[in-house]
């Protein structure tokens, strides 16, 4: 039975562990992922208050976010309540984020304002790799938030429980709020736990009260998660076991043993289920099979809350990534993540397609005479005309500034030149606010799987848009073999 406790407690933290690292992995793609957005984006102090907000208010995954300059001049917080806006960060992640200048999970540290914390950030680069500073989300460990949420859940009345401790002994989670940020002592199994990273072992905590402990590290931080239960209380239904065998006579000892076996793969079947559900965390029915293993005791219900909760969290963060990742956020289609994968798709169906792309001509001229929010409301008009000439299986996405491409599936080179004079004929025609008339020029190149190759293309693409703004702009050029030379 100790046995059968102890490597209960190992594998709930090794799950544990392994929700945790999901967590944050998928924090470090968000910000990874807004830190890409950003690199053009510095200058403008409403756009960076907005991601800002975004990032803390659109999940419980940060309790609060900073965007730094590359010298640790704050550009903006959030919440506001921080003040921080237009100071110098001396923090010891902002620190350790400004000389590494890569995405990193700072270790534990006690912020200015006295609060427990990591900090996780991801360095902003513009197009030379120029580095412009970091956005970072830190996440309070004595405050709620998702990976307390994640942790929290798992404290049981038989003094069973939680504990997240660092390479240094120090608790950054523990049921009890005041012993988080101190360190452990007088616990004789902690350089076995610490040396080791996972397993089971018996030891006597720091009130001296003997606990059967399971633990695991969270690879990409070195923290390990213990998981405790008191051995009087594993040990006291057989205790009782045992007097009963005692006081019986031997066909009742065996009716005891009978009991016990079939009482022991009662509790075991639902932790048995839960395991093997544990391996196809991202199978699309795991949320399904999970409620249908019937968890008729505290223990295996609670675990069986836990997974579902770390499922649906896991889901969730990973269909908003991936949204994120393949959007363009200022006009809704697809960007240019998103257009390459349509591009090899189409490669490996042998597909042909031809690329038509687009660029507003004289576009700065509007951002310097009318400012960037009209010049964001004519890209977003513009999106919905090439919308209108997008049919199903077709792909408009933005790749850059004021840069769109339109894919046309299975179309030649003549229909796609027909379909681009439309395009531009639309665009000339349209009224874009107080702006006015403007027009695009745009560059056709086609590809098929006897052709050239997908980089090819849109390079000759590119080449054709670049003939068509020399010859005067508002007008479709054709690549054509010579361009390729």
């Amino acid at each position: 039975m100790i046995f059968q406790a102890t490597e209960v407690n190992r594998a709930y933290a090794s799950k544990l562990s392994d929700t945790t690292e999901v967590f944050l992995a998928a924090s470090r793609q968000q910000l990874e992922y807004t830190a890409n957005i950003l690199s053009d984006k510095m200058a403008d102090d409403v756009f960076l208050s907005d991601e800002a907000n975004r990032l803390k208010y659109q999940t419980d995954s940060f309790n609060s976010v900073v965007i730094s300059d590359a010298s640790g001049l704050t550009q903006a917080a959030s919440p506001e309540t921080l003040n921080l806006v237009g100071k110098q960060l001396n923090s010891a992640g902002s620190l350790e984020a400004l000389e590494a200048k890569r995405a990193l999970i700072s270790k534990p540290y006690i912020s200015t304002i006295k609060n427990l914390l990591i900090f996780i950030s991801a360095p902003i680069f513009d197009d030379q790799h120029h580095y412009l500073g970091f956005l970072g989300g830190s996440i309070y460990l004595r405050k709620p938030n998702i990976l307390s949420k994640i942790l929290g859940e798992h404290y049981y009345e038989d003094g069973s429980y939680i504990y997240v401790i660092d390479k240094y002994n120090q608790i950054l989670y523990h049921p009890q709020k005041e012993r988080i940020g101190t360190f452990v002592n007088n616990n004789d199994g902690l350089d076995e736990i610490i040396s080791k990273k996972e397993g089971g072992l018996l030891l006597k905590n720091g009130q001296g009260i003997e606990m059967l402990a399971g633990y695991a590290s969270i690879p990409s931080t070195d923290w390990i998660i213990i998981t405790q239960s008191p051995l009087e209380s594993t040990l006291l239904p057989l205790t009782g076991i045992m007097e009963k065998v005692i006081l019986r006579t031997l066909p009742m000892t065996l009716a005891v043993f009978l009991f016990i076996w079939l009482f022991a793969r009662a509790i075991s079947r639902p932790l048995q289920q839960l395991a093997e559900r544990a391996k196809s965390l991202d199978s699309p029915t795991v949320s399904e099979d999970i409620e249908k293993i019937n968890s008729w005791y505290v223990e295996s219900l609670s675990l069986k809350r836990a997974m579902l909760s770390g499922v649906k969290l896991i889901h969730n963060q990973i269909g908003e990534l991936r949204r994120d990742a393949d959007t363009d956020p200022l006009t809704g289609v697809n960007n240019r993540r998103a257009f390459q994968f349509k591009l090899k798709q189409l490669a490996l169906l042998e597909t042909p397609f031809v690329i038509l792309a687009l660029d507003i001509d004289y576009f700065k001229r509007i951002n310097d005479n009318y400012g960037h929010g009209v010049g964001d409301d004519v890209l977003k008009q513009h999106t919905q005309i090439l919308n209108r000439f997008s049919r199903d299986g077709d792909l408009v996405a933005r790749t850059g500034g004021e840069e769109f491409v339109l894919l046309l599936k299975d179309t030649s080179s003549a229909d796609a030149f027909i379909t681009a004079e439309r395009l531009r004929s639309a665009i000339a025609e349209e009224t874009f606010g107080i702006v006015g008339h403007i027009t695009a020029s745009i560059g056709i190149a086609a590809w098929s799987a006897d052709s050239i190759t997908i980089e090819k293309t849109l390079s000759l693409a590119d080449q054709a848009l670049y003939e068509a703004k020399g010859q005067g702009r508002n007008c479709c050029i054709i690549a054509t073999p010579e361009m390729a030379s």
